[in-house]
Formats: structure tokens, sequence, C-alpha cells
């Protein structure tokens, strides 16, 4: 947990790792302490997890995300859509609270994504997937493997501004939230905590 002060907001950002089961648990040891709840999620993927049971289609992973889980189920069990986020969502709905989405919708990201990510770098994906299946990252712990995995992606140039771009997105909505509220948790993938964290800290 990453703790700021922003104006008169504290805030608390709560680093997960995007698939574990496990890490639902974070959530439920560190809600109801807050005024108001945030995800690195864009208002859709918010939506779409909110009426997740009336859902009937499944997304198919890509050859990345395979690789991905392939690697991360040595830390446990693996579930998609992000328990942590599933969790966060639902305590809200309980308590009829709306989780604040942090990142870009669906259009303004499509848009960003197009004109950042080169068509060459987008089909090198299956070259990318290959070799991380046989790559050798730092297993110490989940959080460990899952920042080592997005540094592996973002050596493709494209994706690294992909990155920080989302980044700097999501860091200006916390301080945005933060001018309206007393204390603020927001949940973000692992990934991108530092990076955010130290936005807000120049910011300020």
């Amino acid at each position: 947990m990453i703790s700021l002060n922003i104006g008169k907001c504290r805030v608390d950002i709560l680093p997960i790792v995007k698939g574990l089961v496990s890490e639902a648990e974070k959530i439920r040891e560190t809600y109801g302490r807050y005024e108001a709840y945030a995800a690195s999620l864009g208002i859709e993927e918010i939506m779409a997890l909110k009426d997740r049971d009336n859902i009937e289609d499944v997304q198919e992973l890509s050859e990345i995300d395979m690789v991905y889980v392939y690697h991360l189920s040595n830390f446990g069990e693996i579930e998609a859509p992000a328990p942590a986020l599933c969790e966060l969502i639902d305590l809200c709905s309980k308590d009829s609270l709306e989780v604040i989405p942090l990142d870009m919708n669906n259009e303004e990201f499509t848009e960003m994504y197009i004109q950042t990510v080169k068509t060459m770098e987008f089909v090198k994906e299956h070259r990318l997937a290959k070799k991380g299946m046989k790559r050798h990252f730092d297993m110490s712990s989940a959080e460990s493997f899952a920042i080592a995995w997005d540094t592996y992606l973002n050596k493709v140039k494209g994706y690294g501004k992909v990155s920080r771009k989302r980044e700097e997105y999501i860091a200006s909505q916390i301080k945005d939230i933060a001018k309206y509220r007393t204390s603020l948790l927001a949940v973000i993938e692992v990934e991108r905590v530092n990076n955010i964290a130290t936005l807000l800290t120049n910011n300020e």
C-alpha cells in the first residue's frame, strides 16, 4: 500500500496482481475505511463486471495473456475477470457505492492505442508470446513476476508508450477525485503503481 496526501484527501493506492484469486483477500481486508473507491478500469469495464452474472460471452485470451497466465499460475489459482476487482465492485454494490473509473473509456483508449502502437509492433505479438514462454522471469513473488512481465512487454516501444499514457491519465484522475473527497482507495495493477505514485508526488 502506498499512502499519499493530495490536498485534503488521503489517497491509498492498493497494488494488486490481476488474475490471482488470492488477491481478493486484499480487498476484503482493506474495504470499509474510505469515503470513495476507485479502480484502474474504464467505465465500460466497471459496468461489465457489475453485470457479469448476466453476461454470457466469454472473452478469449490472447497469446500474450495465455503466457502470462501460464507463468502466474505458479503462485496460485487464476480466474478472469480479475478477482480483486470483482470483489471491490461487489462490496461497493452491496453498500450502494459506485466504483470510480480511473482509466480511459473504450473509445478514448482505442483512439490512443491506434495512434501509439504501430502496425508492425502489433504483429510482433506472436513472437513476443513465444519468447515469453521460454524466458526466465523474476519468480520470487507474484508481484515481482507481474512487474518483470510488464517490463518485458514494454520493450516494444508502442506498448511502453501506452503504459505511460495510461499512468498519466490515471494519476490525473486520482488528482481530480482528491479535490472532492477526504479519503480514497485506488485499486491498481502492481506494475503501474510506482510510476503513478511518482507522478502524483511530483505533481504535489
